[in-house]
Parts: structure tokens; C-alpha cells; sequence
């Protein structure tokens, strides 16, 4: 056995989400350009549609300011692929934070197909606060903390 079999986790320990757990929500529309040979959607796409909801959390101008000039920098990305996506068709990718620390935040999100209503992919990401000046991590403060882990539904986009 590899190193990269005995860390492959069991089907019964992948990685579920529920849409009543999601609250942050976006729609993408799928291209054709997001296809491969068979219109089967490939996973660097479903990866773009992973980061631009995750982008949605902190784009409100509030709550950019909440972040004193800092970035975000992905440091860790799992995405586990349930099923196939064709084109055409529209996504709604649905993204909660489940855990805040001092300088990052991990955030759960799941990708549903609207045609079937079912959940595609999930994802989990580690996000690091980076101030834009230095490169160094960027403590997150609490009125950032408190929008992060607020409960409740979230504002819908769509980015076409």
C-alpha cells in the first residue's frame, strides 16, 4: 500500500454537507470552456467555482473594510468529486465557515447541480488572512470573526 492509498479515507468518512448548513450562496452559469472532450464539466472549473463563492464571504465593501487591508491566501484545499457535471446547465455553490482561529478561517462548501438538485462536489478550505503590504498572516478581528461565524442565510450572487 502507497503512502497516498493509506491516506485515502473510506467512502463512509467523506466529506457531507447539507444545504440548511450552507450561508453564504452563488450561481454559476457552466460554459462550454469549462468543459473537456466528453462535456463533462473538468475539476479546474469546479475548483474556480469553489474559489469564487469562497470570495463572496468577505466581497462586501463592509466587510473588506473589517479586514484592514489584508488578503486572502488559500493555504490548504480538499475537494472530493461526487458526481459528474455536463454543459450546459447552471451551479449553485452554498459555503458556511465552520471553524476561526487568530489569522485563518476553514470553510465548508458544497457544489449542486440545479437541473438534478443534487450535491456534485464539497469542498473544505483554509483560508489565511495576509496583510497586503508585508506578505505576514493578519490577526482577524472580532467584528470579522462575528460575520464569519454569524448564522443565518447570506446574501445570493451571481457571477455570469
Amino acid at each position: 500500500m502507497t503512502e497516498f492509498e493509506a491516506d485515502a479515507k473510506p467512502s463512509s468518512q467523506r466529506m457531507h454537507v447539507r444545504r440548511e448548513e450552507l450561508r453564504f450562496w452563488t450561481e454559476e452559469k457552466l460554459r462550454n470552456t469549462d468543459t473537456d472532450q466528453f462535456k463533462h464539466v473538468n475539476n479546474a472549473a469546479i475548483a474556480t467555482f469553489f474559489e469564487a463563492a469562497r470570495m463572496e464571504i468577505v466581497a462586501p465593501p463592509p466587510i473588506r473594510a473589517l479586514m484592514g487591508g489584508a488578503n486572502l491566501a488559500v493555504v490548504r484545499l480538499l475537494i472530493e468529486f461526487g458526481s459528474e457535471l455536463h454543459f450546459p446547465g447552471r451551479v449553485r455553490v452554498g459555503s458556511t465557515v465552520v471553524e476561526v482561529g487568530n489569522t485563518s478561517f476553514r470553510v465548508r462548501q458544497g457544489l449542486f447541480d440545479e437541473a438534478r438538485d443534487d450535491c456534485c462536489a464539497v469542498a473544505e478550505a483554509v483560508c489565511v488572512l495576509l496583510n497586503g503590504e508585508t506578505g505576514r498572516t493578519h490577526r482577524i478581528a472580532p467584528e470579522l470573526r462575528a460575520h464569519l461565524l454569524a448564522h443565518g442565510v447570506g446574501e445570493e450572487t451571481s457571477n455570469e
